[in-house]
């Protein structure tokens, strides 16, 4: 059996879930920063790795902060746990580390939503990823 080898570590992260009433710390989860850029703008903020996502969703608040005009992408209506949900497709820059970065889509929320996602399409699609829950680990290595 070959052995896997990954070029980046990362700890998992708590995370902020908002309910209604009240804003709550989750436990530490597989959450990654990253730094996303779109013509001459460029911001980071945090994403959770997502096996379940097919595309990399990111709220509206990120397209805002980079200029990006978000009704002006395709509409994709997206069917989640919490039902359904309308985004738009644009391409930009994304960098997980000062090496790996390149372009991917991201589909941008019209409504805010409660965490950034990083899915199969333009992100699990060019890395290798495992997890190690128990001792809050991420490993990464690029397949691109």
């Amino acid at each position: 059996m070959r052995a896997l080898e990954f070029e980046y570590q990362f700890n998992y992260r708590p995370i902020f879930l908002e309910t209604r009433s009240q804003k709550l710390l989750a436990p530490p989860l597989p959450v990654i920063e990253v730094a996303l850029s779109y013509d001459r703008a460029a911001t980071t903020d945090f994403a959770l790795i997502d096996s379940g996502s097919t595309f990399s969703v990111f709220t509206r608040e990120i397209a805002d902060e980079l200029g990006i005009e978000v009704l002006a992408g395709r509409a994709q209506r997206l069917n989640t746990l919490g039902g359904s949900l309308l985004a738009y497709d644009h391409e930009l820059e994304i960098g997980i580390t000062s090496s790996l970065r390149y372009a991917i889509e991201v589909l941008f929320t019209e409504y805010p939503i409660p965490r950034n996602l990083l899915g199969h399409n333009g992100f699990l699609d060019r890395v290798a990823v495992a997890l190690r829950s128990k001792f809050g680990l991420i490993y990464l290595q690029p397949e691109i």
